[in-house]
Protein backbone atom coordinates (compact mmCIF):
# COMPACT_ATOMS: atom_id res chain seq x y z
CA UNK A 1 0.00 0.00 0.00
CA UNK A 2 1.49 3.39 -0.98
CA UNK A 3 2.38 5.70 1.87
CA UNK A 4 0.90 9.16 2.29
CA UNK A 5 3.10 11.77 0.56
CA UNK A 6 5.27 13.91 2.83
CA UNK A 7 3.97 17.47 3.07
CA UNK A 8 5.31 20.76 4.34
CA UNK A 9 3.51 24.02 4.95
CA UNK A 10 5.22 27.04 3.42
CA UNK A 11 3.47 29.96 5.12
CA UNK A 12 5.68 32.63 3.57
CA UNK A 13 8.59 33.36 1.26
CA UNK A 14 11.12 32.66 4.01
CA UNK A 15 9.72 29.14 4.44
CA UNK A 16 9.96 28.53 0.69
CA UNK A 17 13.59 29.66 0.72
CA UNK A 18 14.30 27.50 3.80
CA UNK A 19 13.01 24.45 1.92
CA UNK A 20 15.17 25.45 -1.06
CA UNK A 21 18.21 25.66 1.25
CA UNK A 22 17.53 22.12 2.51
CA UNK A 23 17.26 20.86 -1.06
CA UNK A 24 20.52 22.67 -1.92
CA UNK A 25 22.38 21.02 0.97
CA UNK A 26 21.24 17.56 -0.20
CA UNK A 27 21.83 18.17 -3.92
CA UNK A 28 24.55 16.26 -5.75
CA UNK A 29 26.01 16.70 -9.23
CA UNK A 30 23.64 15.34 -11.87
CA UNK A 31 20.55 15.35 -9.62
CA UNK A 32 17.16 16.23 -11.10
CA UNK A 33 14.42 18.12 -9.26
CA UNK A 34 11.04 17.79 -10.98
CA UNK A 35 8.66 20.59 -9.99
CA UNK A 36 4.91 20.41 -10.46
CA UNK A 37 2.27 23.01 -9.66
CA UNK A 38 -0.13 25.53 -11.09
CA UNK A 39 0.87 28.98 -12.28
CA UNK A 40 1.86 31.04 -9.24
CA UNK A 41 2.46 28.01 -7.01
CA UNK A 42 6.03 29.11 -6.25
CA UNK A 43 8.13 26.92 -8.56
CA UNK A 44 10.38 29.73 -9.78
CA UNK A 45 10.63 31.20 -6.28
CA UNK A 46 11.83 27.82 -5.01
CA UNK A 47 14.49 27.80 -7.75
CA UNK A 48 15.49 31.35 -6.80
CA UNK A 49 16.06 30.18 -3.23
CA UNK A 50 17.89 27.06 -4.41
CA UNK A 51 20.31 29.01 -6.60
CA UNK A 52 20.99 31.48 -3.78
CA UNK A 53 21.51 28.67 -1.24
CA UNK A 54 24.02 27.02 -3.57
CA UNK A 55 26.05 30.22 -3.42
CA UNK A 56 25.51 31.71 -6.86
CA UNK A 57 26.48 35.38 -7.04
CA UNK A 58 23.69 37.86 -6.18
CA UNK A 59 23.64 39.11 -9.77
CA UNK A 60 22.37 35.67 -10.88
CA UNK A 61 18.85 36.99 -11.44
CA UNK A 62 16.67 33.87 -11.40
CA UNK A 63 13.59 34.16 -13.56
CA UNK A 64 11.18 31.76 -15.20
CA UNK A 65 12.64 30.36 -18.41
CA UNK A 66 9.14 30.01 -19.94
CA UNK A 67 9.94 31.47 -23.36
CA UNK A 68 13.65 30.61 -23.32
CA UNK A 69 13.08 27.01 -22.10
CA UNK A 70 16.41 27.00 -20.22
CA UNK A 71 18.35 29.32 -17.92
CA UNK A 72 21.81 28.42 -16.66
CA UNK A 73 23.17 29.63 -13.30
CA UNK A 74 26.87 29.22 -12.51
CA UNK A 75 29.09 30.26 -9.66
CA UNK A 76 27.70 28.28 -6.73
CA UNK A 77 28.59 24.91 -5.21
CA UNK A 78 26.73 23.31 -8.15
CA UNK A 79 25.76 24.88 -11.44
CA UNK A 80 21.98 24.87 -12.00
CA UNK A 81 20.18 24.15 -15.29
CA UNK A 82 16.65 25.56 -14.92
CA UNK A 83 14.17 24.25 -17.51
CA UNK A 84 10.57 25.23 -18.09
CA UNK A 85 8.63 22.47 -19.85
CA UNK A 86 5.33 24.38 -20.09
CA UNK A 87 5.68 25.00 -23.83
CA UNK A 88 7.45 21.73 -24.63
CA UNK A 89 5.49 19.35 -26.83
CA UNK A 90 7.26 16.17 -25.79
CA UNK A 91 10.12 14.64 -23.84
CA UNK A 92 12.20 14.97 -27.02
CA UNK A 93 12.16 18.75 -26.59
CA UNK A 94 13.80 18.45 -23.17
CA UNK A 95 16.36 15.99 -24.48
CA UNK A 96 17.18 18.27 -27.44
CA UNK A 97 17.63 21.15 -24.96
CA UNK A 98 20.58 19.25 -23.47
CA UNK A 99 19.17 17.62 -20.35
CA UNK A 100 21.34 14.50 -20.51
CA UNK A 101 24.49 16.41 -21.48
CA UNK A 102 24.15 18.87 -18.60
CA UNK A 103 23.46 16.07 -16.11
CA UNK A 104 26.57 14.20 -17.26
CA UNK A 105 28.56 17.41 -16.76
CA UNK A 106 27.36 17.55 -13.14
CA UNK A 107 24.70 20.24 -13.36
CA UNK A 108 21.84 20.18 -10.88
CA UNK A 109 18.81 20.16 -13.16
CA UNK A 110 15.47 21.66 -12.17
CA UNK A 111 12.46 21.18 -14.45
CA UNK A 112 9.35 23.28 -13.90
CA UNK A 113 6.12 21.76 -15.25
CA UNK A 114 7.89 18.40 -15.15
CA UNK A 115 4.55 16.58 -15.37
CA UNK A 116 4.50 17.56 -19.06
CA UNK A 117 7.68 15.57 -19.83
CA UNK A 118 7.92 12.78 -17.24
CA UNK A 119 9.39 10.23 -19.65
CA UNK A 120 12.45 12.46 -20.17
CA UNK A 121 13.36 12.43 -16.48
CA UNK A 122 15.40 9.79 -14.71
CA UNK A 123 13.72 7.34 -12.35
CA UNK A 124 15.60 8.85 -9.41
CA UNK A 125 14.35 12.41 -9.99
CA UNK A 126 12.97 14.10 -6.88
CA UNK A 127 9.35 15.07 -7.59
CA UNK A 128 7.95 17.99 -5.64
CA UNK A 129 4.48 19.49 -6.05
CA UNK A 130 3.83 23.06 -4.94
CA UNK A 131 0.35 24.43 -4.38
CA UNK A 132 -1.12 27.68 -3.14
CA UNK A 133 -3.42 27.52 -0.13
CA UNK A 134 -6.73 29.22 -0.94
CA UNK A 135 -7.48 30.24 2.65
CA UNK A 136 -4.05 31.75 3.33
CA UNK A 137 -2.84 34.41 0.86
CA UNK A 138 0.84 33.98 0.08
CA UNK A 139 1.00 30.57 1.75
CA UNK A 140 1.89 27.39 -0.10
CA UNK A 141 2.32 23.71 0.52
CA UNK A 142 5.03 21.40 -0.76
CA UNK A 143 4.27 17.74 -1.29
CA UNK A 144 6.88 15.11 -2.17
CA UNK A 145 5.67 12.66 -4.82
CA UNK A 146 6.77 9.09 -5.50
CA UNK A 147 7.60 9.64 -9.14
CA UNK A 148 5.46 11.41 -11.72
CA UNK A 149 1.99 12.57 -10.65
CA UNK A 150 -0.92 10.17 -11.10
CA UNK A 151 -1.82 9.66 -14.72
CA UNK A 152 1.71 10.38 -15.94
CA UNK A 153 4.17 7.79 -17.09
CA UNK A 154 7.83 8.52 -16.45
Amino acid sequence: MPSEPRRRALPDLAATHALAAELARAARPGDVLALVGDLGAGKTELVRGLVAALGAPPEAAVCSPSFLLLNLYRGGRLPVAHYDAYFMDSADDLERAGLDDLRRQGWLTVVEWADRVPSALPANALWLELATLPDAPGAREARWLDGAPAGETP
